[in-house]
């Protein structure tokens, strides 16, 4: 693209934006980090452990497991926006780490399709069902949307390529053109602020080119995972929380019903908050003429739409502990035998009844 430089005011002032934006991004990531590890693990403890197998733990246990591999490629990300963008992990994780971050992407996003899915055949469709809605075949589901994903996540192995510039190392793909890189950006605010060296949210362009194109491989891959990533499927859970509310309009569902189908729209809600910056600011990058008047706001824009995204990965625990009643007793259960356990050799029989009985009851109920 053509040069686009400023004076020194504006570039000092650029690169204090994008300093203090590093900053923002690397205590969002931290947080994200410190909330998502043991809150999706208690999801995966208590999903799987402690509640009886069902539909509903089933698709829950799979997001959390979702959630949490995306949580632990936070800390390298820390470390590579501490280290100003160098990339310190070499060519192999290089491939390895940005494919997981897609590859649970796209895994969360198709799972909830398929709860929304399922929520709308349970209300339209009870009968089908009755006969049909089991753990096994929901479990099949879910293997085949694993992969799925990975189909989805497999351009991303193939074009990583680490490389060095001025004895700095930078992670992206090779497609051939340019260097085309996942988020995090690899994004330099050096003592000249130059713009010809940032060629979008997912691009880092050949400054040598001296063009606005963008290379057809980059726009496919963005396209592609804006489009199956986030506008087909929140367009199909659209439509089924249409038809969900239409119908329980007209005949009353069941309260459990009711207070199931509410976490899972927080749950939808909550991706779509967090994801539609990172798909907007991506595809506006593909558009060569508004990439070009609105660089300035799309660089500095870029990292905080990222870690907007991976806020995602530690916010659906806090939802079912705050919106899901059945699933916040059952985790009040979980640490209230730890504890019994911790401070107690043996338990007196009337406490084991009593823990007995509200296993019971807990038991009987669904998320």
């Amino acid at each position: 693209m053509p040069q686009v430089t400023g004076n020194s005011s504006s570039e000092e002032q650029a690169a204090g934006y994008y300093a203090s934006e590093s900053i923002v991004c690397i205590a969002i990531f931290t947080i994200v980090f410190i909330i998502g590890i043991p809150g999706n693990g208690l999801v995966i403890w208590v999903a799987g452990l402690k509640m009886k197998r069902s539909v509903n733990t089933v698709w829950f246990l799979n997001l959390a497991v979702a959630d949490t591999m995306c949580c632990l490629s936070l800390p390298f990300f820390i470390v590579h926006l501490a280290l100003h963008e160098h990339w310190p992990y070499g060519w192999f994780l290089c491939k390895v780490i940005p494919s997981v971050i897609i590859f649970t992407m796209f895994a969360s996003v198709f799972l909830l399709v398929a709860i929304s899915i399922d929520r709308c055949l349970l209300v339209m469709k009870p009968v089908w069902c009755q006969n049909h809605r089991r753990v096994k075949f929901i479990s099949l589901i879910c293997s085949g949307i694993w992969m799925l994903a990975f189909i989805f996540c497999c351009p991303v192995f193939y074009y990583r390529e680490t490389s060095t510039y001025d004895g700095k190392t930078e992670c992206g793909y090779n497609s051939g053109v340019d260097d085309y890189i996942d988020y995090p950006v690899n994004v330099s605010v050096n003592e000249s602020w130059d713009y010809s060296t940032y060629n979008g949210s997912d691009f880092w362009g050949d400054t040598n080119e001296g063009n606005d194109s963008v290379p057809l491989a980059s726009a496919v891959i963005n396209i592609t995972r804006a489009v199956f990533g986030f506008v087909l499927p929140f367009g199909i859970m659209a439509v089924c929380y249409a038809l969900i509310v239409f119908r329980t309009r007209a005949n009353q569902f069941h309260k459990s019903h009711n207070r199931t189908l509410q976490t899972i729209v927080c749950v939808v809600a909550a991706f779509f908050i967090c994801w539609a910056p990172y798909h907007v600011v991506g595809t506006l990058f593909v558009v060569p003429s508004l990439r070009t008047r609105l660089m300035e706001s799309l660089i500095l824009w870029d990292h905080l739409s990222t870690a907007l995204a991976y806020a995602n990965s530690c916010i659906n625990p806090l939802l079912y502990v705050f919106v899901g009643r059945d699933f916040r007793a059952k985790v009040r259960q979980s640490v209230q035998r730890i504890l019994e356990n911790a401070f107690n050799e043996e338990l007196t029989s009337s406490t084991l009844h009593r823990s007995q009985t509200s296993a019971e009851k807990n038991l009987s109920s669904t998320l």
